[in-house]
């Protein structure tokens, strides 16, 4: 049995054209959805793995981020909102848990998982 995922993905930028909070929620609310992407997360629903939207949007834009997820068929189970904004000298997230967290970069289309090496901060040992 293959294992079970969790995917925890951003919204702007990765199923939709990106628009900032300060573009406000009719931006939002039409924002060009990137079919592919939403085909991509659809599949890895149907398999079975857990679908987390993790967003900057804030929490007054829950409404029309979740109202446009359903009329644009995106199969989810969470969103989470109010994300750390990527904003002034904050140019990177830094995910730390206990448990066991692959983070990829999305650079415009979901494609295959492959095992690459690269180098990466860790806490010393």
């Amino acid at each position: 049995m293959k294992a079970k995922r969790i995917f925890i993905i951003d919204v702007d930028g990765t199923i939709c054209e990106h628009v900032s909070n300060e573009e406000g929620a009719e931006g939002m609310r039409v924002a060009r959805p990137f079919a592919a992407s939403i085909r991509e997360i659809n599949r890895l629903y149907d398999e079975g793995h857990y679908i987390c939207f993790f967003t900057a949007r804030t929490e007054e834009h829950r409404q029309v981020t979740e109202d446009w997820l359903e009329r644009h068929g995106v199969k989810h189970h969470s969103v989470i909102f109010n994300k750390p904004r990527k904003l002034g000298p904050y140019t990177e997230y830094h995910f730390i848990d206990d448990a066991h967290v692959r983070a990829t970069t999305f650079k415009g289309k979901f494609t295959p998982f492959v095992k690459r090496s690269v180098e990466i901060d860790a806490f010393e040992d």
